[in-house]
């Protein structure tokens, strides 16, 4: 697991970058701005670095925070070019999910299982759906063009497939479906993977979804050891090269200075802070891969940002959270046939009634489950369950509002919650529910229970400090997607983002894009398009070993 780095932090110029927040974009932005000769200093008030991007264990048990399948991890794809381009593509060994249904869309009628390649899918839909072969088509050519289109951007090819991207820039995906006419089945399986950004049909950016179906199209891995192995070999490579990571270390605020940013100020309270380590950490540029509203409104400070600017990020709006549950099982799901993929539970074809209930403040009773089988995806990780045992988590989206799980304020305003008996009697109908529906992809999972425990947007908020408590970031509708998200760049000289917040979005994936591109604005050297050719910014030879 990672600790903090030992070596001296002193002066008045410490680091030549301050990174606030050590999750994977962080991470990622650092390794980049180590490899071109600027040294960083990545300050985290978590224990292990990597945030949703990485493990925990309780009772012996190991579990994933927020990793549960990456794609652009073959060759040529996002993530294995950023790796490559650190020279730790060796470091990082991914395991693929079942090529032939890496994804189950369990309804109560029928299960659908979405394969490996754009055209096996469409292939296995006009199976499904023969009636409606040219909605299918015209759906694939879509999700084609879009990815044609984001490369064009990416990697300097043609402009003139950004006519894609512009013509509907503000679709939804459900306006996508009306337009092609699909059935309600047919659109509520393509629908399907809605919980991995967490907007329904009627409202999610038509482009986002195919860029989403078109990354796990391409192959979903998960790498061996969990989340923690990815943030540990970019961790290790911002160490080997002299820069330092500073966890249980609390940022107070971003100094501000002559209408710059100048570095940061750390909480003095802090009783875990290691010895040594002064109250300020100085230099010209500061990255924040923390939550971009906090960012603005407590570190930042909003007097320091234009005002119109600072009017767009308070008027995004954040995605709903998740309830998650993690469960190990007595029994071996492997020896029982079950496949190597995630289940998505879902009661029927109406997606958006849910996501209408999650704006009034409700749930509904049978709320869209996401299932992710660790053992099944890590079968040599030993700290998972163990033979005969299989380690997994169920998700579901819940309301944000502090008051739905029996608070006033949340735990980033102080508040207590653990001993609330109305968070408690909450936390667990909710668990007792999700366990019980994940059943329908898991016959017999309720009475195979050993170990169950739970996380809320409250705990999320507590450790990760995101605002509403959620993994999405800002929402991604059609006005708050692509070009309508802030980038690397902030109107505060010094001071650029990186993480969910940003253009990238979020996801393992997307988030080390945004690391990337931060690094590129802080150097200004053409990284992005030297990884995505093959490219080396470090050479293997100077990366840590295991």
């Amino acid at each position: 697991m990672s600790g903090p780095v030992t070596g001296p932090v002193s002066g008045s110029h410490d680091a030549d970058v301050v990174i606030v927040g050590a999750g994977i974009g962080g991470l990622t932005a650092a390794a980049y701005l180590q490899a071109t000769g600027r040294r960083c200093v990545v300050v985290d008030r978590h224990a292990v670095v990597g945030g949703n991007v990485s493990t925990f264990t309780h009772h012996g048990f190991e579990f994933d925070v927020g990793t549960h399948y990456v794609g652009g991890c073959g060759p040529g794809g996002l993530v294995a070019s950023i790796l490559g381009g650190l020279g730790l593509d060796e470091r990082v060994r991914w395991r693929e999910l079942d090529p032939d249904g890496f994804d189950r869309f369990c309804f109560p009628d029928a299960t659908y299982s979405m394969p490996r390649g754009l055209e096996r899918w469409r292939d296995r839909l006009a199976g499904w759906f023969p009636a409606e072969r040219e909605g299918i088509d015209a759906y694939c050519s879509f999700v084609a063009g879009v990815a044609e289109a984001v490369a064009a951007v990416t990697d300097g090819g043609p402009m003139e497939k950004l006519a894609l991207l512009l013509e509907h820039r503000d679709t939804t995906l459900g306006s996508l479906f009306d337009g092609l006419g699909l059935s309600p089945r047919l659109r509520a399986v393509l629908g399907a993977q809605h919980l991995v950004y967490g907007v329904g049909p009627a409202r999610v950016s038509a482009v986002v979804h195919a860029l989403v179906a078109g990354h796990y199209l391409d192959g979903a891995f998960y790498p061996e050891g969990g989340g923690q192995a990815l943030s540990d070999a970019l961790a290790g490579f911002v160490r080997d090269r002299g820069g330092e990571i500073l966890l249980r270390t609390p940022v107070e605020r971003i100094l501000v200075e002559g209408g710059r940013a100048v570095g940061v100020a750390l909480r003095p309270a802090s009783p875990h802070r290691r010895r040594g380590v002064p109250d300020e950490v100085r230099a010209p540029v500061v990255v924040s891969n923390a939550d971009l509203k906090r960012t603005v409104s407590e570190l930042v400070g909003e007097e320091h940002l234009p005002a119109d600017w600072v009017g767009r990020i308070r008027g995004l709006r954040m995605g709903p959270p998740l309830f998650v549950a993690y469960l190990v099982l007595d029994r071996d799901l492997a020896a029982e046939g079950h496949p190597n993929a995630n289940a998505h539970v879902l009661a029927g074809d109406d997606v958006d009634a849910e996501y209408d209930a999650l704006a009034r403040g409700d749930l509904v009773d049978e709320p869209t489950l996401f299932l992710s089988f660790a053992s099944l995806k890590d079968p040599t990780n030993a700290r998972l369950g163990g033979p005969g045992r299989t380690n997994l988590q169920v998700m579901a989206l819940v309301p944000p509002d502090p008051a739905f799980w029996g608070l006033e304020r949340g735990p980033a305003a102080g508040e207590r919650y653990r001993r609330n008996p109305a968070y408690r009697e909450r936390k667990h109908e909710l668990a007792r529910r999700v366990v019980r529906l994940a059943g329908r992809a898991v016959p017999g999972l309720e009475e195979s229970v050993a170990y169950l425990e739970t996380a809320t947007p409250i705990t999320h908020e507590r450790f990760v400090r995101s605002t509403g408590g959620t993994s999405y970031g800002f929402e991604l509708t059609p006005d708050q997607s692509l070009d309508r998200r802030p980038g690397p760049v902030t109107p505060l000289p010094g001071l650029f983002l990186a993480g969910a917040g940003t253009l990238t979005a979020h996801g393992i994936a997307a988030c080390m894009a945004s690391g990337l591109a931060a690094a590129e604005a802080v150097t200004g050297e053409p990284l992005a398009r030297t990884v995505r050719a093959g490219g080396r910014v470090a050479e293997p030879a100077r990366t840590p070993g295991p």
